[in-house]
């Protein structure tokens, strides 16, 4: 799985929406959306914001997670 999807994953499953990451990372929902859809590079200081907010450690953002986690 992508970084994106993951991150995605990460958020979907910490029951967060787009909106709200967004405004505590202030950034665009368009830029997260399309962090999420690997369509928007990420700036290496970025990342510990991103850690924080999702609750996660660096690695997580990275792990395969499994592939049938977004059927619909």
């Amino acid at each position: 799985m992508s970084f994106g999807k993951n991150v995605r994953y990460l958020r979907v499953n910490k029951g967060l929406t787009l909106k709200e990451v967004s405004k505590q990372l202030n950034v665009s929902i368009n830029y997260l959306s399309n962090l999420e859809q690997d369509n928007a590079k990420i700036k290496p200081d970025f990342l510990p914001k991103l850690c924080s907010v999702l609750q996660v450690e660096l690695d997580d953002l990275y792990k395969q997670m499994d592939k049938n986690v977004f059927n619909n």
